[in-house]
C-alpha cells in the first residue's frame, strides 16, 4: 500500500534527495530522547489495520495476536505518555477505497486454502463471539483472509488489549492507551446486532469527546493525521491530559503518510501564531528484519525509518525554490507547489492511480520547473485544502505537467516506452488524479463515479 516503490520511486527518491530529514532508529523511544523531550510531551498514533496485517506468520491464534500487538504497545508506550491506535471504518469508507480493498482481496482468497466450508479452521463472517476465538483450532490468521470477519476480530483483540493494561500499567492517570475505529463491546457484541465503530480508551471522558468526529474519516492514515491536529489542538489548554505534548510520532508503513503528513506540515507552518508553530511531527516507518536469501543471518534487524516533516519539508521548499528565503508571495504559492508535487507522486503510482511511464526521479525536477516558471499557473493547485467538490481547474495544470515531463525525457536513453505510455494518458486517469489530490489535503470526495472510479468501483 502506499506510493509506487522500486529504486526510482517515492521513498527511495526522498531517501536521496532529502537525506538530512531521516534517521534510522531502533526503538520509537530512541526517536523521543534524539528529539529532546519528555515522555509526557510526545503523543504515538499507530496504524491499527497495519499492525494487525503484519503480524509474524508463525502466529495463528487470538491470544498470539494479543502477545504481539501487546509487545508492540509497550514500546510505544514507553516513548509516549499517549498512545492511540486507529482503524479503518468499512462503512465510512469511499466507493475508491473500497475498489482498491477489493483488488487487494482478490490476491489475498487466493492463500486461502480451499476446501468445504464445514472444514473451515476458522471463522469467516460476523456471526461469533470471543469464546469461539479461543477455541482449539481457530486459525485466527486464515480469519484474517475474510473481510466480513476481521471488524469484530479487531474489537476482540483491541479489548482484551485495553483490559490487559488497565490491569498491567500503573500510575495516576499520566499515560492513556486508546482505539479509535472499534466497537466497545469487543467480541461480545450481540450475533446479528450491527457494529457501532468508535472510541475505547482508558480514558474515555477525554479521549471519546475530543476523537469525536461529526462526519466518521473511513481511512486510516487519514486519521492519523486528524488525531495529531485534535491532540495539538488539545494541548494548548491547561488542564487537559495532553496539556504540553509538542512531539508526534506517526507510525505506520504506508508510504502516503509522506505526502499526507508534507501538505499537513505546510498547514503548520503557516499557522497565524508563532506559539501554535511549536508541534513536531515524525513519521516512523516501520522496517521489518531482512534476512540473507541464501540463509537465514540477519542482514538488518527491524529498525524504523523516520522523517521529521518539519525538516523534510524545509528541505523540499528548499529544493523547488532554490533558496530558504522566501519572498511573501513566493511563500503565498507553496500550497499549490506542493499540491502539484502530490499530484505528481499520484501519477508516478499510488493506491487509486497509476500512469505508465511515470517515475518520480523524472517527474521532481518537473514540478520544480513548473513552481520556477510558471508560478502563477498554478493557483489552481492551491485550492485543494478547501474546495469540497475537488478542482477540476487543475485539469489544465495537469495536462501541462505531462507535456512537460515528457519534453524532459527526450534526452534520456532507453525512455521512448515511458513517453509512448505516459502520452496515452486517459481523462479517467487525470480525474482519478485530482480526486487522490483532495484526498491527500484531508477532502474526502464521495461521487467516486464522477471522479473516474466506475464499476466494479460501485
Amino acid at each position: 500500500m502506499g506510493l509506487g516503490g522500486g529504486p526510482n520511486g517515492a521513498k527511495a527518491v526522498f531517501l536521496d534527495k532529502f537525506a538530512g530529514a531521516f534517521k534510522t532508529v531502533k526503538h520509537l523511544d530512541d526517536v523521543r530522547t534524539l528529539v529532546g523531550v519528555s515522555r509526557a510531551q510526545t503523543l504515538v498514533v499507530l496504524d491499527g489495520n497495519v499492525m494487525m496485517n503484519a503480524i509474524p506468520k508463525e502466529v495463528d491464534t487470538f491470544r498470539g495476536y494479543v502477545r504481539v500487538l501487546s509487545y508492540q504497545l509497550n514500546g510505544a508506550i514507553e516513548a509516549a505518555a499517549h498512545v492511540v491506535v486507529v482503524f479503518d471504518e468499512p462503512n465510512a469508507m469511499t466507493v475508491a477505497k473500497a475498489y482498491e480493498q477489493s483488488r487487494r482481496d482478490q490476491r489475498r482468497q487466493a492463500k486461502v486454502p480451499l476446501c468445504s466450508e464445514d472444514l473451515v479452521a476458522t471463522l469467516f463472517d460476523d456471526d461469533y463471539h470471543t469464546n469461539d476465538l479461543l477455541a482449539d483450532g481457530c486459525n485466527a490468521k486464515l480469519l484474517m483472509e475474510f473481510r466480513k470477519a476481521r471488524p469484530r476480530f479487531f474489537d476482540a483483540v483491541c479489548a482484551e488489549l485495553l483490559r490487559k493494561f488497565r490491569a498491567e500499567m500503573t500510575g495516576d492517570g499520566a499515560w492513556s492507551l486508546t482505539f479509535d475505529g472499534v466497537d466497545r463491546r469487543g467480541g461480545e457484541r450481540g450475533i446479528g446486532v450491527a457494529r457501532i465503530p468508535g472510541i475505547l480508551s482508558t480514558d474515555d471522558a477525554f479521549w471519546q469527546p475530543l476523537l469525536a468526529r461529526t462526519e466518521p474519516i473511513g481511512e486510516g492514515d487519514l486519521k492519523l493525521t486528524d488525531v495529531t491536529q485534535r491532540v495539538h489542538d488539545a494541548s494548548r489548554v491547561e488542564g487537559t491530559p495532553v496539556h504540553g505534548v509538542l512531539l508526534n510520532l506517526v507510525t505506520t508503513i504506508d508510504t502516503d503518510s509522506f505526502v499526507i503528513e508534507l501538505l499537513q506540515q505546510n498547514r503548520r507552518e503557516r499557522r497565524a501564531e508563532e506559539a501554535d508553530r511549536d508541534e513536531l511531527t515524525i513519521l516512523c516507518l516501520k522496517e521489518r528484519a531482512r534476512k540473507r536469501k541464501d540463509g537465514d543471518d540477519l542482514v538488518t534487524d527491524a529498525h524504523y525509518t523516520c522523517c521529521d516533516m518539519q525538516a523534510f519539508h524545509e528541505l523540499i521548499l528548499n529544493y523547488v525554490y532554490g533558496t530558504q528565503h522566501l519572498s511573501e508571495e513566493m511563500k503565498a504559492q507553496q500550497p499549490a507547489a506542493l499540491a502539484l508535487l502530490a499530484a505528481s507522486l499520484a501519477f508516478c503510482g499510488c493506491d487509486f492511480v497509476k500512469l505508465d511511464g511515470m517515475r518520480f526521479d523524472l517527474a521532481l525536477p518537473v514540478v520544480r520547473q513548473m513552481a520556477r516558471t510558471v508560478p502563477e499557473g498554478l493557483h489552481a493547485m492551491g485550492l485543494f485544502e478547501t474546495a469540497r467538490t475537488g478542482n477540476v481547474e487543475a485539469w489544465g495544470i495537469l495536462k501541462k505537467f505531462i507535456q512537460d515531463y515528457l519534453a524532459s525525457l527526450q534526452d534520456v536513453p532507453r525512455m521512448k516506452r515511458a513517453q509512448e505510455n505516459a502520452s496515452a494518458h486517459s481523462e479517467q486517469q487525470l480525474m482519478r488524479v485530482l480526486w487522490t489530490c483532495s484526498y491527500w489535503h484531508q477532502q474526502e470526495l464521495k461521487d467516486c463515479a464522477a471522479w473516474g472510479f466506475t464499476p466494479p468501483c460501485g
